[in-house]
């Protein structure tokens, strides 16, 4: 039975820049014991629900909208953690409606290059997420953006790629967004120091989307793009 995630598998399953690079540099944060229960949010293909799994000790529930659970389900199995990650197909934005969790169930929360797709309003993380977050639990985003707003629009070497509701913003946008937040305290929120490393590793791999970003990569050339990482706790 494996017990590392290779780096075949890793490149087999990424689906955009390093998930693990961009994941470690905020897990610390969420001060993770074995048994804790973690909320991974937008697990994708579950890299950083094995890998936090394997290094903390801790239960995840893997949540995805676009991946299948019994995918996920198989590729945590593939390393014997099938009883300790929970994979669930759901959309975030029918929480809390359909009531999967507890209340005040989860220690942690993270979500890796995701987060953009669903929360980019003010009310969304008191609205769907904190019912389910204990008082205390550890929160850690990792979100893609912009180093500066395109206050003339979208540059014209990027207007190729572009489309509409991308909602890549700036550090101070997301930290305003935050901010707004009744229950969300804030520690820190700024540019990830691992960007280039975790954009390299993706165009390095053969995903067609990877092969596909190589172009766009070349045209933005280390102007445009950056990650926020947020880390904070639910004050409530």
């Amino acid at each position: 039975m494996n017990t590392m995630i290779s780096h075949e598998f890793l490149n087999d399953n990424m689906m955009g820049p390093n998930a693990l690079m961009l994941a470690d540099e905020v897990a610390g944060s969420l001060n993770l014991q074995p048994g804790m229960r973690v909320l991974d949010l937008a697990c994708g293909t579950g890299l950083t629900s094995i890998h936090l799994a394997r290094r903390y000790g801790v239960e995840i529930v893997a949540m995805d909208l676009w991946i299948a659970a019994e995918d996920n389900r198989q590729r945590f199995a593939q390393f014997g953690l099938e009883q300790q990650i929970t994979a669930l197909h759901q959309d975030v934005n029918d929480l809390p409606c359909d009531r999967p969790f507890p209340k005040d169930h989860f220690d942690a929360l993270i979500s890796i290059d995701a987060w953009h797709y669903f929360g980019a309003s003010s009310s969304f993380f008191d609205t769907h997420l904190v019912p389910f977050l204990k008082p205390g639990a550890r929160v850690a985003v990792v979100v893609p953006g912009l180093k500066a707003p395109f206050n003339d629009g979208v540059p014209p070497e990027m207007a190729p790629y572009w489309q509409s509701g991308m909602n890549f913003f700036t550090v101070d946008w997301w930290r305003q967004l935050w901010q707004q937040s009744a229950f969300l305290r804030m520690d820190l929120c700024t540019e990830s120091e691992v960007n280039d490393a975790a954009w390299q590793s993706w165009l390095g791999c053969n995903h067609p989307y990877a092969i596909r970003d190589r172009e766009m990569m070349a045209a933005e050339a280390g102007r445009y793009f950056n990650f926020t990482r947020m880390t904070g706790w639910i004050d409530k």
